[in-house]
């Protein structure tokens, strides 16, 4: 071949891959803008639909991305004659924006079926997940502030983490799940979160002086709170009722009638002592409660009253449980069901026969802790001492000695919304 038509030859050839290349460039262009678009728009108007289309051609174009850079890379290494590194294109070149919606709408089983599919996905998903998903999911589960996990957690731990605030409710456990509790598989499943969670919930004082963990802790068969130590363990699903009383004085013993599977009855002989801090009653002290969380709820509770110490107290008052019937309904609800306008209770019966319930007035977007505290002791079914607990500071210019309902306004007008009828003898002192 004559050299003029070598050089068309290659004019030939050239002319053809440049018009591949602006085919590419045309289309590289209208993803881009797509791209730009995608990251402007609702999150909620993305349907799953939507986001699993757009994630099974995300997977199917980064491999393909992945062997064109090579070869091009290939190509221009020979012609130069040279060794060339061969510079890889990842998906992880795409802005991270569109990548986090996209994450932020897929199930954990989706993310984790596209860190499977390639390398540059697998990648790119990374630091998406630690700094964007996680945190999310911190905030929406309502422990934001409250949980947080360490910042060297490999990988493989924080998808953990996101299964252990997101899936960790009475929802299924899905096929993340079968991985997550293989270690786990004896206990119920709130034991487990907990012994992942639990030691990044610190008790803490105003002073910064630290009072434990809300760790729970496996010992051959028996489980632990706050300290590895035989005499803080804790029995799930004790026998019930317990031996000196035939039943719960608030309704027929609810404990095993509703108790979950997944998140059972529990006793506990852990005490809070000013002295020395947490330690185990005696035999005839502590109590069962509704359920493993219950129990947590109830040490946090007591360590904030008695530790920290910034809790005020409406004076309690005996109600009779059937001054029009509202009490009594209130009482014989199932125990993991909070009164309306309630975010959370415990309910606990005592060795001594005495039983409580703690309905929880206020929410994390609250800037105070309050609740409502209803007891029978042993031997009176009948009457109820009712009282309202508050860490909301005193209204300025109230004197000390006015009416809890005067100095604690925001606690008082939360509590009479729960308690109805009953809400002028609490709080007003009005007789039955």
């Amino acid at each position: 071949m004559d050299g003029n038509a070598t050089q068309m030859s290659e004019m030939a050839t050239r002319d053809q891959l440049l018009k591949q290349i602006q085919t590419y460039q045309t289309n590289q262009t209208r993803v881009n803008n797509g791209i730009g678009r995608l990251t402007q728009m609702d999150a909620a108007a993305i349907t799953p639909l939507m986001v699993a289309k757009v994630s099974r051609q995300f997977a199917a174009v980064s491999e393909l991305l992945a062997e064109l850079a090579e070869t091009i890379n290939s190509t221009i290494a020979l012609t130069r004659h040279s060794r060339t590194q061969a510079q890889r294109l990842y998906i992880s070149d795409i802005p991270a924006n569109p990548m986090s919606i996209i994450l932020s709408l897929s199930a954990l089983t989706t993310i984790a079926h596209l860190k499977a599919t390639a390398r540059p996905i697998r990648n790119a998903l990374r630091p998406i997940v630690r700094n964007i998903r996680l945190p999310e999911a911190i905030e929406v589960a309502g422990v934001g502030g409250v949980v947080q996990f360490d910042d060297q957690l490999s990988h493989g731990d924080v998808m953990k983490a996101m299964w252990v605030v997101e899936e960790g409710g009475e929802g299924g456990w899905g096929e993340v799940a079968d991985t997550l509790r293989f270690d786990y598989s004896s206990l119920p499943r709130f034991c487990a979160l907990w012994m992942v969670v639990g030691r990044r919930v610190a008790l803490r004082r105003p002073n910064g002086q630290q009072d434990g963990t809300l760790q729970l802790f496996r010992h051959n068969h028996e489980i632990r709170a706050i300290r590895n130590e035989p005499n803080f363990a804790i029995v799930i699903n004790p026998p019930l009722p317990l031996p000196n009383r035939r039943v719960h004085s608030f309704s027929r013993h609810p404990f095993q009638q509703h108790a979950k599977p997944h998140d059972p009855p529990v006793s506990s002989r852990i005490l809070w002592d000013g002295g020395v801090g947490w330690t185990p009653g005696g035999v005839n002290d502590g109590g069962v409660f509704s359920s493993a969380s219950c129990l947590l709820k109830k040490l946090m509770l007591t360590h904030r009253m008695l530790a920290v110490s910034d809790i005020s107290y409406s004076p309690p008052v005996a109600v009779d449980r059937s001054v029009r019937g509202h009490l009594n309904r209130m009482l014989t609800r199932p125990p993991h069901t909070p009164l309306d306008d309630c975010s959370h209770m415990m309910a606990s019966e005592a060795v001594s026969g005495g039983c409580g319930q703690s309905h929880v007035l206020t929410s994390s977007d609250d800037s105070f802790v309050a609740w409502i505290a209803f007891r029978t002791l042993q031997g009176d079914n009948q009457n109820v001492e009712v009282s309202i607990r508050t860490t909301e500071a005193p209204a300025a210019g109230v004197a000390n000695d006015a009416p809890f309902a005067q100095q604690f306004p925001r606690t008082a007008a939360k509590a009479r919304r729960v308690l109805g009828p009953i809400a002028a003898i609490v709080l007003d002192g009005q007789a039955p």
